[in-house]
């Protein structure tokens, strides 16, 4: 089984103070954001073993992020990075750079890379570390004197329990390890994120209440998912249902409502060519706002297994009955097959399914 889901997590604490969460729930959502850009197919991780971790299902592997923020304007240096803080019982925790090297030492080949963000820059020794191996060169021999000063300052951090494998793992370490300056701004980081969302959506034809309720929805998950406690060890369903996003859904949620909602004016007129009463119709539009709304709300498990099990079942039956138009028997079949999957309700609600059977037959048409 993955060390990644079996070791015990440093700390769930989080993070230590209300501004510095929001900061990095927004950055974690700014980075979803850019992973959909690029039709990733990846899950973010919230507070698992760092601030953030995103697995990718491709090459079963992890990288681990810090999200530092800092009041002041200075930028970040070695010495910073390796700074140790001491603890009430008189022991020291490891700096920044100390927890990032413990990620390649536990993890091994599971850790592909990590990284250290921040809303500050960093200095000249720290962009040259950095110069040197996004360049695909080794600092070992590019740079041996910020090499070794880099390595003795980890190495202190592990005096009293120096792994047989340091050297290894450091050249491991010091070949992987990223920086990164945000463009998130302390005092516009939540504006910015939200602009970030509008842009991906710019493009896709949804409506601004739609986007702005996505757009919320996601926070919000980021923050629950920031604050979960979990028990280790665990299984990867219930580690991505407790602390993770699965970016590939919610890309495929997003495309799937721009297909099925939105477009009201044009679902209005639709529903204007069917044999159904004026008060019919209003009530089929407002299911269908709840329908959307519900849809994209990314917890709702269950309501989105009933949505998937409905759109099969109403298929079919268009596909293969000679009837035209909603009646009770597609009600009973929807019935039937959700009793079947454990999913149906004390009474299944007649609208919804109105509104899929419509829908289907409104993408159909046009």
């Amino acid at each position: 089984m993955s060390n990644v889901l079996t070791v015990e997590q440093r700390e769930q604490a989080g993070s230590d103070s209300y501004n510095r969460f929001e900061y990095q729930v927004h950055w974690i959502v700014c980075h979803i954001i850019d992973k959909l850009q690029e039709d990733a197919e990846c899950i973010v991780f919230c507070e698992f073993h760092d601030d953030m971790a995103e697995f990718s299902p491709n090459n079963q592997k992890y990288q681990f992020y810090q999200i530092k923020t800092k009041e002041d304007p200075s930028d970040w240096t070695i010495a910073e990075m390796s700074k140790r803080e001491k603890k009430k019982s008189g022991d020291y925790k490891k700096s920044f750079l100390g927890f990032i090297f413990y990620n390649y030492l536990t993890f091994g080949v599971e850790c592909s890379h990590c990284h250290f963000v921040s809303n500050n820059d960093f200095d000249k020794e720290v962009l040259s570390w950095q110069a040197v191996i996004e360049d695909d060169k080794k600092l070992q021999v590019e740079n041996v004197t910020l090499y070794e000063k880099i390595k003795n300052r980890i190495k202190n951090e592990f005096t009293n329990d120096m792994p047989s494998n340091f050297d290894t793992v450091f050249d491991t370490f010091i070949q992987n390890t990223f920086v990164h300056k945000s463009d998130l701004q302390l005092a516009a980081y939540e504006n910015q994120t939200k602009g970030e969302f509008f842009n991906h959506l710019a493009d896709k034809n949804i409506p601004t209440n739609t986007a702005n309720l996505i757009f919320q929805q996601l926070l919000n998950d980021v923050r629950k998912k920031s604050k979960e406690k979990i028990k280790i060890p665990i299984s990867m369903k219930s580690l991505v249902e407790k602390k993770g996003v699965d970016v590939a859904q919610i890309g495929r949620k997003i495309d799937g409502n721009i297909k099925n909602s939105g477009n009201y004016a044009a679902f209005h007129q639709y529903l204007l060519t069917q044999p159904l009463a004026e008060k019919d119709i209003h009530r089929i539009e407002a299911a269908k706002t709840l329908h959307d709304a519900r849809w994209l709300d990314v917890n709702d498990f269950k309501y989105q297994e009933i949505v998937v099990v409905l759109r099969q079942v109403i298929s079919t039956y268009c596909e293969t009955s000679d009837r035209d138009g909603f009646d009770d028997e597609l009600k009973g079949l929807c019935s039937q097959e959700l009793k079947k999957n454990h999913l149906l309700s004390e009474s299944l609600d007649k609208s919804l399914v109105e509104v899929l059977y419509y829908e289907r037959k409104y993408s159909r048409n046009n």
